[in-house]
């Protein structure tokens, strides 16, 4: 059985978007969040992180600080590493 998505992360192309660098950017491919019903999930969707959007890190705070995230073209976002860590990315 082929699934695209496992073949992908077994690859090591999936990666949580905490784990991108600046200036790196990703498709989002699961959203760990929960069901859908979920408020996290709700909230993450809300803000662009949903299924085959693209999103890039754009900076990293200090000491474990947020993450700031561009999903899309212009929405910038301040999010969580912990709330960064459900979300999968394909590096691209």
């Amino acid at each position: 059985m082929n699934d695209p998505v496992i073949d992908t992360a077994l690859e090591g192309r999936i990666v949580s978007l905490e784990s991108l660098q600046p200036g790196e950017s990703g498709i989002v491919e699961i959203v760990e969040a929960g069901q859908f019903e979920n408020g996290l999930s709700v909230r993450l969707r809300a803000l662009g992180l949903s299924s085959t959007h693209q999103v890039s890190m754009v900076r990293r705070g200090w000491f474990g600080g947020p993450l700031v995230v561009r999903a899309g073209k212009a929405t910038e976002i301040a999010i969580r590493r912990t709330e960064a860590e459900l979300v999968k990315v394909r590096k691209v």
